[in-house]
């Protein structure tokens, strides 16, 4: 039998939230035609401070495609998809770095970025409400919560996977 344990409700609660959210986010941004990942691509193209993608990476230069996918966790083929639907769309704009051209780099067109903008009052109002009624220092508290386990997520992958020797042979 499963005990009750705080810990594993707060992963638990984790998952259902990030299930939660992505639906919202695929209903909004599906009035728009695009799908939360597509969503997410524009986000990092316009170096969105708040993704914690940026606070990982320092980035100089316009993202390419598999820094996208290390960010998303896709594959090189997922994001291409996504990328092509964003072209076709004329939402991003990809050329070739002007050091390497083997490089393609990619950036908002004028119509991502008017769309970015379109959709920031419907976003900011969905996270307005869903962090209302939380005080600033529980906020951050909450926020440093997150990045610790993401920190051990992305940097102790070996530790976690050998967790997955605990496995029971059915």
């Amino acid at each position: 039998m499963i005990e009750k344990s705080i810990e594993e409700s707060i992963v638990l609660s984790i998952f259902d939230l990030a299930n939660q959210l992505k639906k919202i986010g695929d209903e909004v941004y599906q009035k728009v035609g695009l799908t939360t990942q597509q969503w997410l691509i524009l986000l990092h193209l316009a170096d969105n401070p708040n993704l914690p993608f940026f606070k990982r990476e320092t980035h100089k230069k316009a993202l390419m495609a598999s820094e996208l996918a290390d960010s998303l966790n896709v594959s090189r083929a997922n994001i291409t998809n996504l990328i092509n639907v964003l072209l076709e769309k004329n939402l991003v704009r990809q050329y070739e770095d002007a050091n390497d051209r083997r490089k393609k780099r990619l950036e908002l067109t004028k119509e991502g970025l008017e769309l970015l903008n379109r959709t920031q009052p419907s976003r900011l109002a969905v996270i307005m409400y869903l962090t209302e009624g939380f005080s600033q220092e529980e906020k951050e508290t909450f926020l440093r919560f997150i990045e610790a386990c993401m920190n051990k997520v992305t940097n102790e992958d070996e530790k976690i996977k050998s967790f997955h020797q605990l496995l029971v042979e059915v």
